[in-house]
C-alpha cells in the first residue's frame, strides 16, 4: 500500500548525486530498493486502477512503467552511471516509448512534476496533429482552459521556419509549430511527495487531461494509417 515516498528518498538521490559511481550503488542497493524503487512501485500500484479507467489497455505493471536508475551513457558526454531522479510512464501496453502518447510522473532530489505528451521521433504524428488542428481547431481550443485551470504549460521544441496556415487561431500556433509536444504541471511542491495524497493530486490532473491524451492517440492512429498507405511505419 502506498504511504507516500517517505523521507529517505531525497537524501538517497542527493547522496547519489555526489557519489555517482558503482561502488556507492553496490553498497547502497538495498537502500535504493527501500527508499526509492519500492515506493515508486507502490505509487504505480495505487495509480493503476485509475489509469485503466482512462484507457483499458494502459500498461500499469510497475517494472514496465518505472524508468531504470542506470543511465545509457553511450551517446552522452555525461558518463555518470546513475540518475538522481526516476520517472513513471503510463502508456498503451505493447507500444514503444518513442511516438506513443503517455502520462508521466517524475521525482528527484529537487523536483517533482507530471503531465501528458508524445516524445521521440514524431514528425508523422505531429503532421497528423497539425492536419487535425487545421480541420477541427475546437478540439484543441477546448483543452486550453483545462490546462490553465490546472496549472499546466505547453512544452516541446519548435520548428523554426514552419508557417502556420492562415486562419488558425492564435492560441494554437505554439501547438502547431511543435516537433514534440507535452503538457507539464507547474507548481508541484516537494512536500507533497511524502503524503499518500499525491496519488489523488496526480490522478485528478490525469483525468482532466484525458481528452488531450485521446487526441494524441487519435493522431497516432491517423499517422499509422497514412504511413501504411505509403508503405512505411510509425
Amino acid at each position: 500500500m502506498f504511504q507516500g515516498f517517505g523521507k529517505e528518498m531525497i537524501p538517497f538521490f542527493l547522496d547519489l548525486r555526489f557519489h555517482n559511481d558503482k561502488s556507492f550503488m553496490d553498497a547502497n542497493r538495498e537502500r535504493y530498493y527501500r527508499a526509492v524503487r519500492d515506493p515508486f512501485y507502490a505509487f504505480i500500484g495505487a495509480m493503476g486502477p485509475g489509469m485503466q479507467q482512462i484507457a483499458e489497455d494502459m500498461e500499469v505493471r510497475p517494472a514496465k512503467c518505472l524508468s531504470r536508475i542506470n543511465r545509457d551513457t553511450r551517446f552522452s558526454k555525461d558518463k555518470s552511471p546513475y540518475r538522481d531522479h526516476l520517472w513513471v510512464s503510463f502508456r498503451q501496453s505493447g507500444r514503444p516509448n518513442d511516438g506513443t502518447p503517455f502520462y508521466w510522473f517524475e521525482a528527484g532530489a529537487d523536483h517533482v512534476n507530471w503531465g501528458v505528451g508524445i516524445w521521440g521521433e514524431t514528425r508523422e504524428i505531429m503532421d497528423a496533429m497539425r492536419r487535425r488542428m487545421a480541420a477541427c481547431p475546437d478540439d484543441f481550443l477546448r483543452i486550453l482552459p483545462v490546462l490553465k485551470q490546472r496549472n499546466f504549460v505547453l512544452a516541446g521544441q519548435e520548428w523554426k521556419k514552419m508557417q502556420p496556415p492562415a486562419g488558425l487561431p492564435e492560441a494554437l500556433i505554439p501547438w502547431y509549430l511543435k516537433k514534440q509536444v507535452y503538457a507539464e504541471r507547474l507548481g508541484a511542491k516537494m512536500e507533497w511527495l511524502q503524503s499518500p495524497g499525491i496519488v489523488d493530486r496526480v490522478m485528478e490532473d490525469y483525468r482532466a487531461l484525458a481528452p488531450l491524451y485521446w487526441i494524441f492517440r487519435g493522431c497516432v492512429e491517423d499517422a499509422m494509417e497514412k504511413m501504411d498507405e505509403q508503405g512505411g511505419n510509425v
